[in-house]
């Protein structure tokens, strides 16, 4: 009988240290954050094994036009990353992926990676992130203006009620630094107008609902103490699904 405990005791430490070892994060490790905005995709598959085939455990799922961080977060190894995009379902052998990219992620970083144009001509905006920093002291956000609009002109975000743009002209493929807001209960959301920077043409609106609400309880303020970007997604002229519309993402 008391070798029988001898061989639990044993399995039972085997089995702590093992986890231990799955659960401790490595210490060389990368962020990266994956959004969907090629328009005329409905879903796109991640390849982390570049031309090996896949690895379903790793393999990510992105919805067009998700920016739910939770969906589309991965951690990796750093150093050079393979990373092969294909417009899913079409991801069997014979199928040729949209993107093929080789990634450099330093340790400890975090990358996001935009897909965008379209799925006849695909494109991305890889970008290192340093994020601001929101003391608790502060009732404040940041809010960066990214444009992910195929053929669009270049836009201009103004704040309805200022003159002076937030942004006065951002590119396809660009996007502004992060500025800080206040979050206030005592004011109104603010309305943020993406224009044609040229001709001042009004594309759309953007509210940014519930920014000067109380924190919610026990739910986190969607705002408050948070990073946002507000992404101009989609053709112009387009219809449906393909039409331009602002999406919040969130890091």
């Amino acid at each position: 009988m008391k070798q029988l405990y001898r061989v639990y005791a044993c399995l039972l430490v085997t089995v702590l240290a093992a986890c231990g070892k799955e659960t401790t994060p490595p210490t060389d490790a990368a962020a990266l954050n994956i959004m969907n905005a090629i328009v005329g995709s409905q879903y796109v598959a991640t390849n982390f094994r570049g031309a090996v085939p896949y690895d379903y455990y790793r393999t990510l799922f992105l919805q067009y036009g998700d920016s739910n961080l939770v969906a589309r977060h991965y951690s990796c190894f750093s150093g050079e990353q393979p990373l092969w995009i294909y417009n899913y379902p079409d991801t069997t052998a014979k199928d040729v992926p949209l993107l093929k990219l080789d990634l450099q992620l330093s340790a400890g970083s975090i990358h996001s990676l935009y897909l965008t144009g379209t799925v006849a001509h695909p494109d991305t905006v890889f970008t290192e992130e340093h994020l601001p920093y929101h003391p608790l002291g502060d009732s404040t956000t940041s809010i960066r203006f990214i444009n992910l609009s195929p053929g669009s002109n270049p836009v201009k975000v103004v704040l309805k009620g200022k003159t002076t743009p937030e942004a006065a002209s951002v590119p396809y493929r660009s996007f502004t630094g992060f500025i800080t807001y206040p979050v206030h209960t005592s004011d109104d959301d603010y309305v943020f107008e993406f224009r044609d920077a040229a001709s001042d043409a009004l594309i759309l609106t953007y509210t940014a609902t519930g920014i000067h609400n109380p924190a919610p309880s026990p739910l986190p303020h969607p705002w408050l103490y948070q990073n946002r970007a507000l992404a101009l997604t989609g053709i112009p002229g387009g219809t449906g699904l393909q039409q331009q519309k602002v999406l919040v993402v969130k890091y």
